[in-house]
């Protein structure tokens, strides 16, 4: 009879986490609606995205080269080949930019997590994927995440803005940075983050843009060669967001670390594609204008 309960114990157990985590009823992110799904930009319920990155870095020759890197990605291809009839040169800078375009526009596609190898030969881009996640951590992935950032959207629905930044920015703070596995795959997706709990740049980065859109606060990502953060818009006016500072140089002994939201530049880096943000504020910080 004990064990008949034991066993009844943990299938229960089980249901739950499942129901949880998986498969729980949820508000989902308000700008996803049935006419976007339709389009092409789509990939999941997670995010919204305009592609705005696609629309200012390439050129509309390029597009199929984006485009195809996304399906790719979608459909766990380990390694990839693409026709390219253009020189070399212009081949390579298209798979660059169209990489660069995808980590920008796309922080919900949490399969795509980099270039681990390319050539350009013969009229055709080959390349490794980094690695991906394969099809069912992707499809219980985004499940998961969609419900994770529920609870932030339950958690933040009566906050004003400034409440709703401060919130999200100690959310991903308080996980931890992965200094172990700084170059491991899946650190470099929203995925590592919401279902591990620790993650690296780009995770913090893209954890906090799927959480911004989800709770009606404008973002962007930004990119350069050695770092990944954000600007927010508070009031009409952008600032630094860098949520990283917050949870690899965390002073344990303040609940609040807020250098992440005190910074007008990010130590030594330069973000990519400068040119296509709004203006950022230079004279005041969020955490200056927040009082923190």
């Amino acid at each position: 009879m004990n064990k008949k309960r034991v066993i009844l114990y943990f299938l229960l157990v089980i249901i739950f986490t499942l129901f949880n985590f998986y498969f729980r009823p949820i508000k989902g992110n308000p700008l996803v609606t049935s006419d976007y799904r339709k389009s092409e930009a789509y990939i999941n319920d997670l995010y919204m995205s305009d592609e705005y990155f696609k629309k200012n870095i390439l050129d509309e020759d390029s597009y199929y080269v984006y485009d195809e890197m996304i399906e790719a990605s979608l459909n766990n291809k380990g390694k990839v080949t693409i026709k390219c009839n253009d020189t070399p040169n212009n081949c390579s800078n298209k798979l660059i930019k169209s990489y660069y375009a995808i980590y920008l526009d796309h922080p919900e596609l949490i399969s795509f997590v980099g270039l681990n190898y390319y050539q350009v030969k013969n009229n055709e881009i080959s390349y490794d994927n980094f690695g991906n996640l394969g099809q069912i951590k992707s499809y219980f992935g985004a499940r998961r995440i969609a419900r994770e950032i529920d609870i932030v959207q339950k958690e933040t629905k009566n906050m004003t803005d400034k409440e709703k930044i401060i919130f999200v920015y100690d959310y991903v703070a308080s996980h931890n940075y992965d200094r172990t596995f700084m170059f491991m795959k899946s650190n470099q997706s929203a995925y590592s983050f919401f279902t591990g709990g620790k993650s690296v740049c780009a995770g913090f980065a893209k954890a906090s843009q799927l959480l911004f859109q989800n709770i009606g606060i404008k973002s962007y990502l930004v990119l350069s060669k050695e770092h990944m953060w954000n600007y927010v818009e508070y009031e009409g006016k952008y600032y630094v967001y860098d949520a990283t500072m917050g949870a690899s140089l965390r002073d344990k002994s303040n609940p609040h670390f807020y250098d992440g939201l005190g910074q007008t530049t990010i130590r030594s880096s330069t973000g990519m594609f400068t040119d296509l943000y709004p203006e950022i504020e230079k004279n005041i910080t969020l955490k200056e204008l927040f009082e923190l």
